[in-house]
């Protein structure tokens, strides 16, 4: 939103549009991007033909677009099919917004979740008894692992114009 952009000191220049209203890219040129992304926000389109045509249109040849998702939305706001749909099935809808809107030269889906991390051995229990500080850090750190590979999964659909 408008608040956030404004505050974000790394950019030099930004825009705000309800794509939803006005899918139109017009002020950009032809060939004028080397990337264009949208994070956790496809679910959200209701008109991706247009949009997907539009950033085909302003990406220069060889850019790229990604658009990443995961399975957690605001159901409110995303389209019916998206809730209906499982991970692969997203995916392919994505993909399908690339494949429908134009000549894109390739179109991949990735998974980008991070490979699970394996969780320490525990200490034995003599182990235990002579170094409490054992068990303690193996919890710890265990707990740290359990958290790491509970998040959710991230998927990327890439366009290369």
């Amino acid at each position: 939103n408008e608040e956030e952009l404004s505050s974000n000191k790394q950019l030099y220049m930004h825009y705000t549009q309800n794509l939803n209203i006005n899918p139109s890219l017009e002020q950009f040129e032809d060939n004028s991007f080397d990337i264009i992304t949208n994070v956790v926000s496809v679910d959200y389109l209701t008109k991706p033909k247009e949009i997907f045509e539009e950033m085909h249109r302003i990406l220069r040849p060889g850019g790229i677009a990604l658009m990443s998702f995961s399975n957690r939305c605001f159901p409110s706001k995303a389209i019916a099919m998206w809730l209906q749909a499982d991970d692969i099935e997203r995916l392919t809808i994505v993909a399908s917004y690339y494949h429908y809107s134009a000549d894109w030269s390739s179109i991949e889906a990735l998974d980008i979740k991070m490979p699970p991390v394996q969780t320490p051995d525990r200490p034995s229990f003599g182990e235990i008894m002579s170094n409490p500080s054992k068990a303690f850090a193996w919890a710890n750190t265990a707990s740290a692992v359990a958290k790491m590979n509970s998040g959710d999964p991230m998927f990327v659909v890439k366009g290369v114009k």
